[in-house]
């Protein structure tokens, strides 16, 4: 009988029936069913797969519908294989006689829960960008090149022999005293042993749901919120729980609702630049915020990616400023002031935890590199990286500033955004009318770049890319006195790819 390694996805939302018949299709395609070759019976194949005998015959249908098998009475269904039979998009093309090996159906469960959305994963690649809002970018011209150099310099001139002989799996001592010494500005107090470093915030995000969240956990986190929290927390096989977000941040009365309802291993938070929006949890908030942890028992990620930014407020405290229980895990990064090619960022956590988020990194990797850290250390000791982020602050300002009177003057009224109180993005809501992927499509024909919404929004399962109606515009690498233009031509692109309004009966 034909062995058929293949496994329901039982938390994925397409129909089991639909989930055999693309496997079944890739076998075909990749000649592991060969033309004329015998299915064996759906009684048969629903015992060995598991599945109801009607969840068989769906799929059986659906392909014999295709011209891919054929039933003949009192003998049984054959695979025909035509080589113009439909085949599911994500297969490659391939004229290969031979059989190749299939893969669907053997990626763990934790794999196949990661999604990314289609604007976001298969982006075409541009001929010529002329206007680049993409998010996630800095300012490459205004990089304290000279700077990094002597620091780099000096880290391998320095105690070369320290370096090499680095066992700390935490990282490099002088780096976690600077660390600790310049979170003093988010008013934590903390020591070098509370620090470990990390390759870069997104690390940090993956070894916390490691260490905290089983398979099923509800994990708490703003919606919209950021993507690559989503899909390391979906990785672990977690229950996304979205919790609404308005000018004052978080929805702790939503959040409470929550606690009071389910299950919650860990709330997970972008306070001071709540990312995608922009804006800036409130103290209020943020005192409700730490009592339901409290209350409820519930640690609390802090993902403080961009508070070095701010436009014309101080800085608020970091919520572990508060936090005599040591439930706030505090995450910052060091790619948002410099690049995100330097991948190196650090967690703040009690001590328990700290060692088990170390312990859990020796599976994947043992350290940051080290000439980086050293070199790092040196810039956070000299001052470069604060004189670095006031330059930041006064470009970004001036450029934040271009692109919010650009979007007054050239947008329609029925397009809203979301003034930031810091970082370098500006959120934007697009009308319902809009074709958002006509939109996207023409935009990347004029060599306008922006993010697209859809990245940002989840359900339980993981991203699901239900924000198209919204996009993210960053500043960082569009000069002010191009703002006017680069709005200009999206904001004629969005008056084209209105969809007509249907008229009533």
């Amino acid at each position: 009988m034909l062995d058929l390694a293949f496994r329901v996805d039982r938390s994925c939302r397409e129909p089991y029936y639909r989930q055999l018949e693309d496997f079944l299709r890739e076998l075909m395609a990749t000649r592991r069913l060969a033309p004329g070759e015998r299915l064996p019976s759906s009684r048969d194949l629903a015992a060995t797969l598991g599945l109801s005998r009607n969840t068989v015959n769906q799929a059986i249908r659906a392909l014999a519908e295709d011209g891919l098998l054929r039933a003949h009475v009192g003998r049984g269904t054959f695979v025909v294989g035509s080589a113009n039979a439909p085949r599911p998009t994500n297969l490659r093309e391939t004229r290969a006689p031979h059989r190749e090996f299939v893969w669907a159906s053997l990626f763990a469960r934790r794999t196949r829960a990661v999604t990314v959305p289609e604007a976001i994963r298969s982006a075409p690649p541009f001929a010529e960008v002329r206007f680049d809002f993409r998010a996630g970018q800095v300012d490459l011209p205004t990089l304290p090149v000279s700077e990094l150099k002597r620091a780099f310099g000096r880290s391998i001139s320095g105690d070369l022999n320290g370096l090499a002989d680095c066992k700390d799996p935490r990282g490099w001592l002088p780096l976690r005293r600077a660390i600790a010494r310049s979170l003093g500005s988010r008013g934590i107090a903390c020591q070098a042993d509370e620090v470990a470093v990390v390759n870069g915030a997104q690390q940090a995000l993956d070894l916390v749901a490691r260490v905290l969240v089983d398979p099923g956990d509800g994990v708490a986190m703003e919606q919209p919120g950021y993507f690559g929290a989503a899909l390391a927390f979906s990785a672990s096989e977690a229950h996304l729980i979205g919790v609404g977000v308005d000018r004052h941040g978080m929805q702790t009365d939503e959040l409470a609702r929550i606690l009071r309802a389910r299950r919650v291993k860990l709330v997970y938070t972008t306070p001071a630049v709540q990312s995608p929006t922009g804006v800036t949890m409130s103290e209020v908030r943020r005192r409700q915020l730490l009592e339901l942890a409290d209350e409820y028992q519930v640690p609390v990620l802090e993902d403080d990616y961009d508070s070095e930014l701010r436009y014309g407020v101080p800085p608020i405290p970091a919520l572990k400023n508060v936090d005599p229980a040591g439930q706030v895990i505090y995450v910052g990064t060091f790619s948002k002031a410099l690049f995100a090619g330097l991948r190196v960022g650090y967690v703040v956590a009690a001590q328990p935890l700290l060692w088990r988020l170390v312990l859990s990194r020796w599976a994947s990797d043992f350290n940051t590199d080290l000439v980086t850290q050293a070199a790092l250390a040196e810039l956070l000791d000299e001052g470069g990286l604060e004189r670095h982020v006031r330059r930041q602050r006064r470009l970004y300002g001036a450029r934040r500033e271009a692109l919010l009177t650009a979007l007054a003057s050239q947008m329609p009224e029925d397009v809203s955004w979301i003034e930031p109180a810091g970082g370098n993005t500006v959120w934007l809501t697009l009308p319902a009318a809009v074709d958002a992927a006509r939109l996207l499509a023409e935009s990347r024909n004029r060599g306008i770049a922006y993010t697209p919404g859809a990245a940002f929004f989840f359900n339980e399962n993981g991203i699901d890319g239900n924000g198209a109606r919204h996009l993210l515009l960053s500043f960082a690498r569009v000069p002010a006195e191009a703002m006017e233009a680069g709005v200009g031509e999206l904001a004629a692109l969005l008056g084209r790819c209105r969809m007509p309004l249907k008229r009533s009966a």
